[in-house]
């Protein structure tokens, strides 16, 4: 952020452009418009769809003289420059990954798009200590354990955070469901009927994590584990429909997710076979008079329904 910022700082003339960088597969470039607003540039060879401005934005798509197509996003109110740095940070670094330049190119709309939504639904500060928790709890057994089990492309796109499914993630006969706790606790909550009544058997996965120093050698933070993310997937589009997955849930690595409110050490992980006998409430057997149910379950009382020690760390 701070480079960005530096970058746009040093650009004194109007309707002046840099590269962000060499290594970059797109040609995207910061600068300053006719109007003196700092704009992110994109240079391509694919005709894109048209855009939308915003209050904070002005957006437009246009044909060059050499034949080729740029977009361009201006800031149009001063106020808003942290949050265009973090959005032109956010398109940069997302789109890096992706290797097919026509698809990138329209991997940077649809990325401007989904911004722009969530801003317009006010979704634009850091999600809440909860959520920063359980999002990191599952995007960590995404990247350990379900990509090396499903394969990397295919487990990533059954992630069901944004779209308020019951389960976390949703892979052929099966599903997981991901509490993520401190090694001091002894119990999670269920925060419906439908989380753990499903009609296939699934697994209960518990994640303790512990806030930690960001010199600890094992921290994790959400951007770390979103990096990673990223650079297992293998598919192009699959990468750009995870990216705005995660960013219609509200998240995009931002600078603060690296301070050591939100840095954590993993300190184990254990299994829990969900079978028609796990203890848990089913819609079948509750009145239909009762519309909502959430409890806790005890973790010790379950141990009969643990899989396996591998990966329990000592935890009691």
């Amino acid at each position: 952020m701070t480079d960005l910022r530096e970058l746009f700082n040093s650009i004194a003339r109007i309707d002046s452009y840099q590269r962000v960088d060499d290594a970059h597969p797109l040609d995207l470039y910061v600068g300053v418009d006719e109007m003196s607003r700092w704009t992110l540039l994109l240079v391509c060879d694919v005709r894109l769809k048209q855009l939308t401005s915003s209050k904070m934005i002005q957006a437009k798509l246009g044909q060059r003289n050499d034949g080729r197509w740029a977009v361009s996003l201006s800031l149009v109110k001063d106020e808003y420059r942290d949050m265009f740095i973090l959005l032109c940070g956010d398109i940069i670094e997302s789109s890096r990954a992706i290797r097919n330049k026509d698809r990138a190119a329209k991997f940077v709309v649809s990325r401007y798009k989904e911004w722009k939504e969530m801003l317009a639904n006010t979704r634009n500060g850091l999600l809440t200590p909860e959520e920063i928790k359980g999002l990191l709890g599952e995007m960590y057994i995404l990247e350990s354990e379900l990509m090396s089990r499903h394969g990397p492309d295919k487990s990533a796109l059954s992630w069901t955070g944004p779209k308020a499914a019951h389960q976390d993630f949703i892979l052929d006969d099966t599903w997981y469901e991901v509490k993520t706790i401190s090694s001091g606790k002894d119990e999670v909550k269920i925060s419906s009927i439908e989380q753990l009544d499903c009609q296939n058997d699934g697994k209960l996965i518990v994640v303790y994590a512990d806030k930690t120093s960001i010199t600890n050698a094992n921290a994790i933070n959400l951007n770390l584990v979103y990096m990673k993310l990223l650079s297992r997937l293998v598919d192009d589009d699959v990468k750009a429909e995870f990216c705005d997955m995660l960013l219609k849930y509200g998240y995009y690595p931002r600078p603060e997710y690296e301070d050591v409110d939100y840095t954590f050490e993993v300190k184990g992980v254990r299994h829990y076979m969900l079978t028609e006998s796990f203890p848990c409430f089913r819609r079948r057997n509750i009145p239909a008079a009762i519309t909502k149910v959430d409890y806790v379950i005890s973790l010790p009382a379950i141990k009969d329904f643990r899989e396996g020690e591998e990966n329990s760390y000592g935890i009691e």
